[in-house]
């Protein structure tokens, strides 16, 4: 059978600067819910928060983005001068080189983030642990939470337009939006027009941890399979979020694609140490050698690389 390798490794810096002129400040506050469309009102504003509550942000002089897509975002509005600090999932972004490190965004100590006296904290529902998140809060930080967008490619622009006027950038932010929901599209319509819709396996490795684990229905990755048209095997064969790979479960779902990151690949030896695990020889994927290996904030940020990252896995479903 045809071995074909299918490794796209992203290396590089990334990320467009928005270039709009930043909006003059409103009279009165404006209202801003979260996956909304956003004003073209600059600070303060109330924010419509994931979580329920209503923010107001009237200073986003010193930002900390909580999660590397969020930096992603933030720096793309022009704000690296303003963010004062990053969680470690953003530390591959070129502009986060040398800010400080406030720890992973899913267990945050809230001393630590004080410390850098943010006058705004910007996160996904991702972000916690809950009783942290309080705490900042009860300090006095406005902390504006977004949805992960992990049931929808389609829903990424109205996440931009969010945490762009949280940071006061609402004209920016539509821009930026309007461009990536661009892209988004024409991806999904080359996706839609994959005539063999290959069954793809997304594979979460931490080969330090022993944690190997098979992505299924919600999880991020089932939207990024379906909207380049495959079909998610986990998802197919009834995995809720994720769970730990099995020999059974893998052949089972006989794969003819899987999809890692880069870190986690490089974490199990490669290629090599990949079909060590166990099952993953037996599928049509191992036996092919077909892996798609991505950068995972690419892959997995439901951010501004969305649309780039579904064309490379559009190319990497249509390969033979």
């Amino acid at each position: 059978m045809k071995r074909v390798v299918a490794l796209l490794a992203l290396a590089g810096a990334l990320v467009a600067c928005g270039t709009a002129p930043a909006a003059q400040p409103a009279t009165q506050p404006a209202t801003q819910s979260a996956g909304s469309e956003a004003p073209a009102a600059a600070l303060p504003v109330t924010i419509k928060s994931a979580d329920g509550t209503d923010v107001e942000v009237k200073d986003a002089g010193r930002i900390i983005p909580l999660n590397g897509e969020i930096a992603e975002i933030v720096f793309a509005l022009g704000l690296k001068d303003k963010v004062v600090g990053v969680d470690l999932s953003a530390m591959g972004l070129p502009e986060a080189q040398g800010k400080p490190q406030v720890g992973y965004a899913r267990t945050l100590a809230a001393e630590g983030v004080l410390a850098l006296k943010p006058t705004v904290l910007v996160g996904t529902t991702d972000a916690g642990p809950p009783e942290v998140l309080a705490q900042i809060k009860n300090a006095g930080v406005p902390l504006v939470q977004v949805p992960t967008a992990a049931d929808s490619v389609d829903s990424v622009p109205a996440k931009i337009e969010t945490v762009a006027a949280a940071v006061g950038e609402p004209a920016k932010g539509k821009e930026l939006a309007a461009r990536v929901a661009a892209e988004i599209a024409a991806a999904k319509t080359k996706g839609a027009a994959v005539t063999t819709k290959p069954k793809v396996a997304f594979l979460y490795l931490r080969g330090q941890q022993k944690t190997y684990m098979i992505g299924g229905r919600g999880a991020k990755a089932d939207a990024m399979i379906t909207a380049a048209g495959g079909i998610d095997a986990g998802s197919e064969a009834g995995i809720q979020g994720y769970k730990p790979i099995t020999a059974e479960a893998m052949v089972t779902g006989a794969p003819d694609i899987i999809l890692v990151m880069d870190d986690g690949l490089e974490s199990v030896g490669g290629i090599d140490g990949l079909l060590k695990l166990p099952g993953v020889a037996q599928t049509p994927a191992g036996r092919n050698k077909r892996v798609v290996s991505m950068d995972g904030l690419e892959l997995l940020g439901m951010s501004l690389r969305t649309g780039p990252a579904l064309d490379k896995l559009v190319a990497a479903f249509q390969a033979t």
